[in-house]
């Protein structure tokens, strides 16, 4: 392993253990800030993907609902037993099953990845990013397997995190970055 994975690891435990240790108070203070401030980006005819948050992930169990009520189409993942992310439209809980990963995903046909360059916003999960937008994911690779075909800034992806968790990071070659961050307390663009 190398150098930089190594110090991604720590981090990455770090984050984890800190995210794990907030309140059920604080996380759902956090969640219902992430859901009114995802929601403040869209409109009614936008096409987005987005993530269905897992239980440390920002934005909790009304995340995927509030997202598909302010825009037109919804496009959730699928985890891909070949380490890609598949994509589907999300239709309502009921069109949701559980995934290969534990993650709840939708039942619809499936996308690959290039399906992300026709929406109009990406929301993507992640444990930290950089102020110039390197995210550091949880460390399977799916999302920037998934984003580093696109160009940059087309559509616009934003990392969903922690405000105590923009800092710098150690980085890849292959670390794609984001274009705006969404924070508990606010959002901005790159």
């Amino acid at each position: 392993m190398s150098e930089i994975a190594t110090q991604k690891d720590a981090l990455r435990a770090e984050l984890l253990a800190v995210r794990r240790a907030r309140t059920p108070e604080e996380k759902a203070d956090a969640d219902a800030a992430w859901c009114h401030g995802a929601a403040a980006l869209l409109t009614p005819s936008m096409n987005i993907a987005a993530y269905n948050p897992l239980g440390s992930e920002p934005g909790g169990s009304a995340f995927v609902e509030t997202l598909a009520a302010a825009c037109k189409h919804l496009y959730l993942p699928i985890s891909g037993d070949d380490g890609h992310l598949y994509w589907a439209l999300y239709s309502g809980p009921e069109s949701m099953q559980p995934g290969a990963l534990g993650i709840a995903e939708p039942k619809g046909k499936r996308s690959t990845s290039s399906i992300l360059a026709g929406v109009d916003l990406i929301f993507a999960p992640a444990m930290a990013v950089d102020t110039e937008g390197y995210r550091l994911g949880k460390g399977a690779g799916y999302y920037d397997r998934a984003l580093t075909p696109l160009p940059t800034g087309r559509p616009p992806v934003i990392a969903v995190v922690h405000s105590s968790e923009i800092r710098k990071l150690p980085r890849e070659d292959h670390d794609r970055p984001v274009d705006g961050i969404l924070t508990e307390r606010d959002f901005q663009w790159l």
